[in-house]
C-alpha cells in the first residue's frame, strides 16, 4: 500500500471517528448537561449502568467545570462533527 493508500485509510478512520461522536455526544455526554426528560428511559439506564460499571464519577455527579466542558462540546464541537466527517470522507 502506497503513501496515498495509507493517507486515504487515515482519512476514513478519522471520518468514522467524527461520525461516531455525533450520536455519542448527543445520547451519552449531553445527559450530564441537558434535562433528563429529553432522553428515553433506556438511554438514561444505559448511562446509569455505564457510570456504575466503570465508576465514571464525572458523569455520575458532574462538577461545574465538567459541565462547562460539555457546554463547549455542545456549542463548538458538535456542529463541527458533520463538517469534519464530510471533509474526511470526501478526501
Amino acid at each position: 500500500m502506497g503513501r496515498l493508500g495509507v493517507r486515504r485509510g487515515l482519512e476514513w478512520l478519522l471520518g468514522f471517528y467524527f461520525l461516531s461522536h455525533i450520536p455519542l455526544t448527543l445520547l451519552v455526554d449531553m445527559q450530564a448537561l441537558l434535562p433528563p426528560d429529553l432522553y428515553p428511559v433506556e438511554l438514561r439506564n444505559l448511562c446509569k449502568w455505564y457510570t456504575q460499571e466503570f465508576k465514571d464519577t464525572l458523569l455520575q455527579s458532574p462538577p461545574a467545570w465538567f459541565k462547562a466542558f460539555l457546554f463547549c462540546e455542545l456549542v463548538f464541537q458538535l456542529p463541527f462533527f458533520p463538517f469534519a466527517t464530510y471533509a474526511f470522507f470526501k478526501g
